[in-house]
């Protein structure tokens, strides 16, 4: 039978729906059948027969109605039972395939249910707890109130409680909600309960890890701004410590109190509208009071509560800040002096070519490079010399005024810049007092050093309108300064365009001098004064360009050595004259030494020694008639003791060493007896005025004592005249060289000066080159 239309009305529907055509088919039944009764009744006992018969019609009906009824009820009641059955072991099968444990509380607040996993993860059997409270088998105090609360609240409550195991301590967070039935009684509580001991042990790693960062200092603040965590990078960032900053508000602890109603309202809107504080630069108070630049980046997390807390994560920027200064510091100042470079020396310019315009003044650039500085580099190494460029930036720095600049250039080179003067006499008053400050000796490391400049000077608006035309023309006017023979000052003149024109060409033709033909030599004698015999030779360099003409050595071998050319050049004179020498000896022309100058440059770079063997192994010339002039320079500033090994490695060959101008710049015993020398040459200049200069003649008296104690020969250069030859053999001085006796030659003349053995003989009248 299909009840289907019973389904959709109420249970009093339903039986209605069953009752009153029940109650109207029995009327009609008893009003009709006992009418037909009567009908077919013949007398009163067939009537009593037919209402028999009715009554047994009627309770089989009826029956039969009555069956057919509680058959479909009780399939319908078996139907909803058995689904009733299947969704509760479906529910329980669910339920138990859960990770979480669950609890049923009755309305009595005992355990009634639990559905779980595996029995392992429960602490004690079913049967221990079922039936019983919370508090009852052991559980924290913190379940019970929280049960309590949920059956008081009807609300959800969720509690973290720890619980100490054989396997140590464990942590689990339970979510406790109310049932109740379908008229609002309370009727118990489910919980859940989930093992949240690994959560707990990553947060504790990730606390930790916020406590262990040294450089980034994180905080967490609550709704109400409070801190909530503290850890050590805020403590040296901020300089409170975690006890001291608990339980503050944010604003009043870091903030500035300019920004603080922003902080406020930013917090605020986004812990109630959602609104993210995003991540910036800013500047937050220490305990001291002092503003510290931070990277602040700041994210809202919820706790085990579901509260707001906003955790801000501040890198401190002052290092960053510091570097980048140091960064815009590098890009406009020299690392070694601290001055400004040419970049910002190009800005100061630009600023005081506008002041000088507006106020009709002088802009003057000096161009400051000193003099013979790489010798100081070369000897005492590079540590030394910047040292010692330090100590020039700062005297340069003590003859300006504040409106002045002073930078350097790079090496040995700096720039000034001068503003607001009113004539060139102030210029050149400043260029002189830099000049003296500069040449004062100094002490670095226990070497009394002491060096020269040569200042080029351009002004504005004679020698040009610009920086790069004024710096053109004061470098030019700096190598006419160092032309004029250093230690001065030069201002720019047109002349000097067409002087270093002139240097440029010089320079371009002497590059090419070795290889067309264009050098030579020409040779000196050196005379015993004792015998008045030819004793040696000093090789002397000569240009005869094939454009240019005759070029004197004053003029190129300064821009030899400032170029680098002096290097292959020397070789080229070392060569040539040993093998002249060897030439001479082989025609019977005998020399007891070729002397050969040797320059600073060329002795410090690559291997001299080896240089020297190679060369006297081509050439074939025996090692002890070959004799090295350096000069004074090369041998006081060995501060490493790399020249003096270099000189043993060179007499180790079997070659002199002599000291080239002697007594003209760092004279001094104690080098004298370090060094292997075998001869002092005395410069031309005391040589010069002996007749007339006391101080000369006493100069060269001391040199030749010098020599006479330390056995080693003495050479006087530049002897013109009978009077200083005389001075010389009665003071005892070994040689002489000079145009007395001849000026250099080329080889051709040497050989026929060589070959009339011409003897001075003691004579007191001696004839003069030709």
């Amino acid at each position: 039978m299909n009840c289907k239309w019973l389904d959709a009305v109420s249970p009093t529907g339903r039986a209605l729906r069953i009752v009153v055509p029940y109650m109207v088919a029995a009327g009609l039944w008893v009003g009709l059948s006992d009418a037909v009764a009567l009908w077919l009744a013949a007398d009163a006992a067939a009537y009593v027969r037919l209402q028999s018969w009715k009554a047994a019609v009627f309770v089989l009906a009826t029956g039969l109605l009555l069956h057919v009824l509680m058959r479909e009820q009780f399939a319908r009641i078996e139907r909803s039972r058995a689904k009733a059955r299947n969704l509760a072991a479906r529910l329980r099968r669910m339920l138990e395939s859960l990770d979480d444990l669950i609890f049923v509380f009755d309305d009595k607040l005992r355990f009634a249910d639990a559905y779980y996993p595996d029995r392992t993860e429960l602490l004690m059997p079913p049967e221990h707890f079922m039936g019983k409270g919370a508090d009852e088998v052991g559980m924290p105090a913190e379940i019970g109130q929280a049960l309590l609360r949920t059956r008081d609240e009807r609300s959800t409550q969720s509690v973290e409680y720890a619980l100490e195991l054989p396997r140590g301590r464990c942590w689990y967070s339970a979510k406790l909600s109310p049932m109740v039935d379908e008229e609002g009684r309370f009727v118990g509580v489910i919980a859940v309960v989930r093992d949240i001991t690994g959560l707990k042990a990553s947060e504790q790693r990730c606390r930790s890890l916020f406590e262990s960062l040294n450089n980034v200092a994180v905080q967490g603040y609550d709704a109400d701004r409070r801190v909530v965590f503290w850890n050590g990078a805020s403590e040296a960032l901020y300089g409170y410590s975690r006890e001291e900053a608990l339980g503050r508000r944010l604003e009043e602890l870091i903030i500035p109190p300019a920004d603080r109603d922003e902080v406020v309202r930013l917090h605020r809107a986004w812990v109630d509208e959602g609104e993210p504080i995003p991540s910036s630069e800013i500047e937050l108070l220490n305990r001291d009071g002092e503003l510290v630049p931070v990277f602040s980046s700041h994210s809202m997390l919820r706790n085990e509560l579901g509260e707001a807390e906003m955790y801000c994560v501040d890198v401190d920027l002052r290092e960053l800040r510091e570097t980048q200064a140091q960064l815009r510091r590098a890009a406009t100042h020299d690392p070694l002096t601290g001055l400004p470079n040419r970049v910002l020396a190009r800005d100061r310019f630009d600023q005081a070519m506008a002041l000088a315009e507006r106020e009709q003044t002088l802009l003057a650039l000096l161009f400051v490079d000193l003099d013979r500085f790489k010798i100081i580099n070369d000897t005492l190494g590079h540590g030394v010399g910047d040292r010692f460029l330090q100590e020039i930036g700062r005297r340069l720095s003590s003859c300006l005024r504040a409106s002045d600049t002073i930078s350097r250039q790079g090496g040995d080179e700096f720039l000034v810049v001068l503003s607001g003067l009113r004539d060139r006499g102030a210029v050149a008053a400043i260029a002189q007092k830099i000049i003296d400050a500069v040449q004062q000796p100094c002490d670095i490391d226990g070497h009394a050093l002491s060096c020269s400049c040569s200042i080029g000077i351009a002004v504005q608006p004679d020698d040009g309108a610009d920086f790069d035309s004024l710096l053109l023309r004061a470098d030019t006017a700096m190598y006419q300064a160092k032309a004029s023979g250093r230690n001065v000052f030069r201002f720019f003149t047109a002349q000097m365009n067409v002087d270093a024109h002139e240097r440029l060409t010089m320079l371009n033709h002497l590059r090419n001098a070795i290889q067309h033909g264009e050098l030579a030599l020409h040779y000196q004698p050196q005379v015993d004064l004792a015998s008045g015999r030819v004793v040696g030779a000093e090789a002397l360099l000569r240009w005869q360009c094939a454009e240019l003409g005759n070029v004197p050595p004053a003029r190129f071998i300064p821009l030899a050595e400032e170029s680098g050319l002096i290097i292959p050049i020397g070789e080229w004179v070392l060569r040539e004259a040993c093998r002249q020498a060897r030439e001479w000896r082989d025609q019977g022309l005998e020399l007891e030494v070729m002397a050969v100058n040797v320059s600073a440059l060329q002795f410090h770079r690559g291997d001299p020694v080896e240089m020297v063997g190679r060369i006297l192994g081509e050439t074939g010339l025996p090692a002890e008639y070959l004799e090295l002039e350096l000069t004074e320079s090369l041998l006081v500033q060995d501060g490493s003791g790399a020249t003096l090994d270099t000189l043993r490695r060179l007499k180790a060959l079997g070659l002199r060493i002599a000291i080239d101008d002697f007594g003209t710049g760092y004279s001094s015993l104690a080098y004298l007896r370090r060094f292997p020398i075998d001869k002092l040459k005395i410069d031309r200049a005391f040589v010069r005025d002996l007749a007339s200069d006391a101080d000369d003649a006493a100069i060269v008296n001391l040199i030749v004592d010098l020599g006479r104690i330390l056995k080693l020969k003495t050479v006087a250069e530049g002897v013109e005249d009978h009077g200083q030859l005389t001075f010389l053999r009665e003071r005892g001085c070994s040689e002489a060289q000079g145009y007395l006796f001849a000026k250099p030659m080329a080889p051709v003349e040497f050989s026929a000066y060589l070959g009339a053995s011409f003897l001075l003989r003691g004579r007191e009248s001696l004839p003069h080159a030709a």
